[in-house]
């Protein structure tokens, strides 16, 4: 089992990066494209230096996946039982319009599950952290911010959706089947952006997030995790199988967490 004090060091790479987050959300950035025309921040950089930096003197035997640093094969990634995957600016397009909503995100991967993940929203100072047995929410700055406290979600059932059901949505990439799909739910649609999606499912806020087209697992493996250690999980489109990571290409088949 992934115990929290073995991953220690975790929470203070976690405020190390969240802080460089912020003190460029709150100055200035420089903004850039990737070859996939989705923009790049100084920040992301930034914060993702911190973190590779941070696991490699303490896991230096994990090898690590990173959204802005993708150097193994396919070949090579089959030999790993586990591995750290990690976003160190989920949400850049919220980021960058400067819209809260945005993480850092490590997860830990282990034969293809996420078993661990930590989730950070620099903006309203939450640190949420995840294993397989138990997920919990804490202050990513100061204590006296607000007390720790165990994450289970909210007791809901799929096939009994209402008008009082939550559904959540992307705020800056809510295509037309998505609209379409959730209207015929008939619940009510929050748009929250990045992996606080998963969060606030685990936390209570929300209780369903439908993603009708790919996605790159890092942007969703330590939310996974999260909302794993609350009693939920991430299927694959409308069946009852837990999605995986570590795919060729690193993209996720539709799915929908609750």
């Amino acid at each position: 089992m992934n115990t929290f004090a073995e991953w220690a060091p975790i929470f203070e790479i976690m405020r190390k990066a969240s802080q460089a987050v912020l003190d460029s959300y709150k100055s200035d950035f420089t903004v850039s494209s990737k070859e996939d025309a989705t923009p790049v921040t100084s920040a992301d950089l930034e914060a993702n230096q911190i973190i590779m930096d941070g696991l490699r003197e303490y896991y230096p035997e994990i090898p690590i996946i990173s959204e802005e640093i993708q150097n193994s094969s396919i070949e090579e990634r089959s030999s790993w039982n586990r591995f750290f995957l990690i976003d160190p600016i989920d949400g850049t397009s919220e980021f960058v319009a400067h819209q809260g909503d945005f993480t850092v995100n490590i997860a830990l991967i282990e034969n293809g599950l996420a078993v661990l993940g930590f989730v950070a929203v620099p903006v309203t100072g939450e640190l949420f952290v995840g294993n397989t047995q138990e997920s919990w929410v804490t202050p990513l700055w100061n204590k006296e911010d607000f007390q720790s406290r165990r994450l289970i979600k909210e007791s809901w059932d799929l096939n009994q959706m209402n008008p009082e059901s939550k559904i959540l949505v992307s705020v800056l990439h809510f295509d037309q089947p998505t609209e379409e799909y959730v209207s015929s739910l008939g619940g009510t649609v929050l748009p929250i952006g990045s992996s606080l999606k998963f969060c606030r499912i685990a936390d209570g806020t929300a209780n369903y997030y439908p993603r009708l087209r790919k996605l790159h697992e890092w942007d969703i493996a330590a939310g996974h995790a999260i909302l794993k250690g609350a009693l939920g999980n991430v299927y694959l489109w409308k069946t009852k199988t837990e999605l995986r990571y570590g795919s060729s290409l690193f993209e996720t088949e539709p799915f929908e967490a609750y």
